[in-house]
């Protein structure tokens, strides 16, 4: 059996490389960009009030007081998208939040700071003042948020709608992101019945069981960035497999991961080593020091094209997407390594030496705000139940049989942002 750790540098090492798509900005959100974006103007692009009031030169003010205030005519009025106003010495223009400073004043007052003489229309005629002012009091300076040349966004970097109000405020209407990946899920099994939308909960009879691990699968790949197809159920036959990957070959695309569940055991029926030898691909490991999951198969297909063969019991199939394919995933988008939270356990907990354990946990925030880790109750790799509780996944590689409480212990979330 191969070690966790070798195994994924083994798949890591043929994850092939990022490929890049320019997407418009509306559609890039959740994506990973594939290029850095820089600032090309500064912003804001001009000195702009932050207030609605006054603009005026500050040394103009320098005398005004309570007993001794002052008085200034309005000489013009600057609004928002309205261009520069005319300014002269001794007088104010009365300026808009965001409207573009007039060359000249160097500070706004707010209108609620002063008292505003109006004529018969309603217009500002003059403006009071009874208190000095500071230079550069409520405006906006060109550059004071983004100076040309800041970065909007990093290579490797999920887009968040924060990266998008950047981007556009920088007039940036699209980016280079990294492609997709295509993950197809194969499902093996006679004994497996599809869900449809015609199931209403009844159970499917006999000894058949529901298909829990395809719709499982392809709801995880969306989530962690992939496109995702459902190459529907095979025949438990080692050529009727075959054919399978032969048509996926035949059919092939950039950045295709294929995925199977089941029949990569050591039984009589587990034909899919031998199916993928009649097809011409390349086993890297089969069968890794893991638990739950330990049969799990990871090859390459003519082409180049990542085979991922999981156990068919539901809690290995899981283990395998998260702890193999996600960092295969992860690395087709150019994100860097992952790394765990490291979090104290909430109760002891005893594990197998000598094996890297993938446990069932739940996350959850205790009295004054200190996060902890429990693991769940039904570590069994065919009970789905505590995966109702489950929002992460405990990781314990070292040869200690024992885990105590207060223990820190790596947490990996189960899915991108699930852990509130």
């Amino acid at each position: 059996m191969i070690p966790y750790l070798h195994a994924k540098e083994l798949l890591l090492a043929r994850a092939g490389a990022v490929r890049p798509v320019m997407l418009p900005l509306d559609q890039a959100a959740g994506r990973v960009a594939a290029a850095p974006v820089a600032a090309a103007f500064p912003v804001p692009s001009f000195h702009n009030s932050a207030m609605d009031g006054f603009a005026l030169a500050a040394d103009a003010a320098a005398g005004a007081k309570p007993e001794q205030p002052l008085r200034l005519p309005v000489a013009a009025v600057a609004a928002a998208g309205g261009g520069p106003a005319l300014w002269r010495p001794g007088a104010v223009v009365q300026i808009m939040t965001g409207a573009a400073l007039p060359p000249g004043p160097d500070t706004v007052v707010p209108i609620e700071n002063v008292t505003v003489e109006r004529g018969g229309d309603g217009v500002a005629q003059a403006i009071t003042l009874t208190a000095p002012l500071r230079p550069g009091s409520h405006i906006r300076r060109q550059g004071e948020d983004f100076a040309v040349g800041d970065p909007l966004l990093a290579a490797g970097e999920r887009i968040t709608p924060h990266q998008i109000m950047a981007l556009a405020a920088l007039g940036v209407g699209r980016v280079m992101v990294a492609a997709a990946p295509l993950l197809t899920v194969l499902a093996t099994g006679d004994e497996v019945r599809p869900v449809t939308a015609d199931h209403d909960g009844a159970p499917p009879g006999g000894d058949a069981i529901f298909n829990a691990n395809s719709p499982y699968l392809l709801a995880a790949a969306g989530l962690w960035g992939a496109e995702t197809e459902d190459g529907g159920q095979v025949p438990d036959t080692r050529a009727a497999f075959a054919q399978a990957l032969r048509g996926l070959m035949a059919r092939n695309r950039p950045g295709r991961v294929v995925l199977s569940t089941g029949a990569v055991s050591k039984g009589e029926f587990d034909f899919v080593p031998d199916a993928l030898a009649d097809v011409g691909a390349e086993i890297l490991f089969h069968r890794a020091a893991i638990r739950p999951g330990k049969p799990i198969l990871f090859a390459l297909l003519p082409g180049g094209i990542p085979f991922f063969g999981l156990p068919g019991n539901p809690i290995s199939a899981a283990v395998g997407f998260r702890f193999f394919v996600v960092p295969l995933l992860r690395a087709r988008l150019g994100l860097p390594p992952e790394m765990p939270w490291r979090l104290p356990l909430a109760r002891p907990h005893a594990v197998k030496p000598g094996y890297t354990v993938f446990l069932k946990a739940a996350l959850s925030i205790g009295g004054g705000g200190t996060p902890r880790v429990e693991i769940l109750p039904g570590q069994e790799s065919f009970r789905i139940r505590p995966m109702l509780a489950a929002n992460g996944w405990v990781a314990w590689g070292e040869s200690c049989s024992e885990l105590e409480s207060g223990h820190l212990v790596d947490f990996y979330p189960a899915f991108p942002q699930t852990v509130a």
